[in-house]
């Protein structure tokens, strides 16, 4: 039998647990519902693969702003969704396309995970995506995203002191300015998808 001591020593972890994901998932809601407003296919005439994309990228982002982490559950769900969605469209070859552009780009993005550049969340993130992008639309998808992180950490340096510590003391001092700020990835990964589904996807 359970004793009260254990229950007193476990629920409240527990409940602090589940806080901390609804947080991340009620930052969520706001962004994916005002993307779906705005990217439903009727209405933007962007394809509906893509209005998913970023939707779920959204979700990502949020969960990413609140918690600093993006759930394996999440990418997961991303992924099958794209695979499932990429199979009822187009087939067999469309799922090969889809299955081809998700590992293109997890693998792409694990050379920079191992660097030390991004975390694990944003390459299963990017990868989970990817499946919604297509082979098409996938290496778009990467080099958005690498380019707005490029903005937001610029942006994020010049916001904490670090243009003005360049002009003091050089370069130098801006990149110490610059070693202790973290950046949620991200933001860039749902900037990305909203690059790539306002080009169209790409093509």
């Amino acid at each position: 039998m359970i004793s009260e001591e254990y229950i007193e020593q476990t629920v409240p972890s527990n409940k602090a647990w589940w806080l901390k994901e609804l947080g991340g998932i009620h930052w969520g809601f706001l962004p994916a519902l005002f993307c779906l407003y705005i990217w439903v296919p009727a209405r933007s005439g962007v394809p509906f693969n893509l209005s998913c994309m970023v939707l779920l990228a959204s979700l990502m982002a949020s969960y990413d702003v609140a918690s600093r982490r993006i759930p394996n559950n999440l990418n997961l769900i991303t992924a099958l969704y794209g695979l499932g969605l990429a199979t009822v469209t187009g087939g067999l070859p469309g799922l090969g396309d889809a299955l081809l552009a998700g590992l293109i780009a997890f693998a792409i993005m694990a050379v920079f995970f191992f660097i030390g550049a991004i975390g694990a969340g944003d390459v299963k993130a990017l990868g989970a995506l990817a499946t919604l992008a297509g082979m098409s639309g996938v290496f778009y998808l990467l080099f958005l995203t690498a380019l707005a992180g490029g903005v937001l950490a610029v942006a994020r340096i010049a916001f904490s002191g670090g243009i003005r510590s360049a002009m003091v003391g050089g370069l130098s001092e801006m990149r110490k300015c610059g070693e202790n700020l973290t950046l949620p990835y991200g933001l860039a990964v749902w900037a990305g998808a909203v690059a790539l589904a306002a080009m169209g996807g790409g093509t």
